[in-house]
């Protein structure tokens, strides 16, 4: 075996063992309590996660915001934690109104193997909807929207008017067509009694929507090949 045949399996295995513990970190996130917050990494990347959070309570109550998630090169083992990117114009301290992007720095100065996880991202993203003025106190440099956070800690009314702008925005936009063609992009549809009134009632009476049957596990490898999410 040549020294580029043993460079290549070496850097398959690699890449192999670094997507299983991306597939390791979307199933952990199904053991913790994110209600309201939903992801799925991308069917053709697994660095790139799409999600959705409706706010439960709070100022931004009602809102229906989304983001996606992209994962260091390095990830787990980069020093530098996911970037969270909104895909709607949201009025936040925490996000900057250019380019959307929120500041984990409050929660995540940096990413440690082991102990840093995705599902803590996504008690960060609930926390800083939730409580924004504590969230801002957890930045040391400069908040990436100023404008907020003075209105936030000066004048809560005006405030309180531009977030229920956003959180009427995103409602607006929740049926919005999906800006990519990946098929893990999170879609809604309008209400049809022909197609989900049967779901509906089911849930209303506590039946069973889908028939039991045996799972075999998470598995994302294509059938036949030995070929797991892959970053292209």
């Amino acid at each position: 075996m040549t020294l580029d045949t043993n460079a290549n399996a070496e850097k398959l295995l690699t890449t192999i063992h670094q997507e299983y513990k991306i597939l390791a970190e979307y199933k952990m996130i199904q053991s913790e309590e994110t209600g309201g917050i939903y992801v799925i990494p991308s069917r053709d990347n697994s660095f790139l996660w799409f999600g959705v959070i409706f706010v439960r309570e709070g100022y931004y109550k009602d809102g229906i915001f989304r983001f996606n998630i992209s994962l260091p090169d390095n990830f787990p083992s980069d020093k530098k934690p996911p970037t969270i990117i909104f895909q709607n114009e949201i009025f936040h301290p925490l996000i900057c109104p250019y380019t959307c992007t929120l500041d984990t720095s409050g929660g995540f100065p940096t990413w440690t193997e082991g102990s840093s996880h995705i599902w803590q991202v996504l008690k960060f993203i609930q926390f800083i909807f939730t409580h924004p003025q504590d969230c801002c106190q957890t930045i040391e440099n400069k908040l990436p929207n100023q404008t907020a956070a003075d209105l936030l800690s000066q004048n809560k009314a005006e405030f309180i008017a531009k977030v229920k702008e956003c959180v009427t925005a995103s409602v607006e936009r929740i049926y919005d067509p999906a800006p990519t063609d990946d098929i893990h992009y999170i879609t809604f549809e309008k209400f049809d009694p022909d197609v989900h009134g049967t779901v509906l009632d089911n849930l209303k009476h506590n039946k069973e929507i889908c028939p039991s049957s045996p799972t075999t596990g998470l598995s994302w490898v294509k059938e036949g090949e030995f070929k797991p999410l892959s970053k292209e």
